[in-house]
């Protein structure tokens, strides 16, 4: 009788998501490598951008939406760590999460099944604040959490087209 060995299955999903990173580094156009942040180290990989679409501050048992401003986030990984950068008055500011699953993320179809998609989950424990990333190539979902609260923060940004954002950014200088 063959038994099966579950953790084959990890391995060989992790392995998946690490080429298809390791592979995206060549596809990337243009625009993408033109925005790159002055001090990233060459071992990260851009991963995609992505703009905030929502977020939601759940306390005491009740959801209650935030005011955004529509801020475009960058995504880099060298596979170990995530780097969530975003600029804010001419400077790019990042957080770095160091990545603990990268075998997919499971999402929920409408119908209550969850499916695995390729993607990585990341944590972030700095400044009395917890933080974990799940992201996908089509979006990304930040939660925070205060370590003494009965708050949680949850922002949602979705992947945006890079050859748009560089016609925007042409029309505006011209």
């Amino acid at each position: 009788m063959r038994t099966k060995r579950p953790e084959m299955k990890s391995i060989f999903y992790s392995w998946m998501i690490l080429m298809a990173l390791s592979l995206q580094c060549y596809c990337v156009d243009e625009v993408a490598s033109s925005n790159r942040p002055e001090d990233l180290p060459a071992t990260f990989r851009h991963i995609g951008d992505y703009q905030l679409h929502s977020k939601i501050r759940i306390e005491r048992g009740g959801v209650h939406p935030v005011i955004i401003s529509p801020l475009n986030y960058q995504v880099y990984s060298d596979g170990i760590d995530l780097r969530l950068y975003c600029r804010v008055s001419g400077e790019d500011n990042y957080t770095t999460y160091q990545i603990y699953r990268s075998d997919g993320i499971g999402v929920a179809r409408k119908s209550g099944e969850i499916d695995l998609v390729a993607g990585v989950q990341a944590l972030n424990t700095s400044a009395e604040m917890i933080r974990q990333i799940s992201i996908t190539r089509n979006s990304f979902t930040l939660v925070k959490m205060p370590p003494r609260s009965h708050r949680v923060i949850v922002s949602r940004a979705l992947a945006i087209d890079t050859d748009a954002l560089a016609g925007e950014e042409t029309s505006n200088k011209q």
